[in-house]
């Protein structure tokens, strides 16, 4: 695989993660803001529980975040690691 074939699918790679990583904070932002505002109307409350669950959305989606980067940074090395022994063996 060429430099810039090894470049590209960097590229992609990344873009995948971070849209992967856009669309769950999104989500989760939603979520919280769903459960929170259906908790206030049900309980009668002013706002108390959506303001606590979207600030404890905060750390779940920071918690998320790194959890995807690490997956797919590891199942990233993985497939280099594949591909450069792959290499190696169709040079030799």
């Amino acid at each position: 695989m060429s430099k810039n074939q090894q470049q590209i699918n960097t590229n992609a790679l990344l873009a995948s993660v971070v849209g992967q990583v856009g669309c769950l904070i999104v989500f989760i932002v939603f979520i919280a803001l769903g459960a929170g505002l259906a908790l206030d109307k049900f309980l009668g409350t002013k706002a108390i529980f959506t303001v606590l669950l979207m600030v404890g959305s905060v750390p779940v989606a920071l918690y998320l975040t790194v959890r995807i980067s690490l997956t797919a940074a590891s199942r990233a090395q993985i497939k280099l690691e594949e591909s450069n022994k792959t290499e190696e063996d169709t040079t030799t």
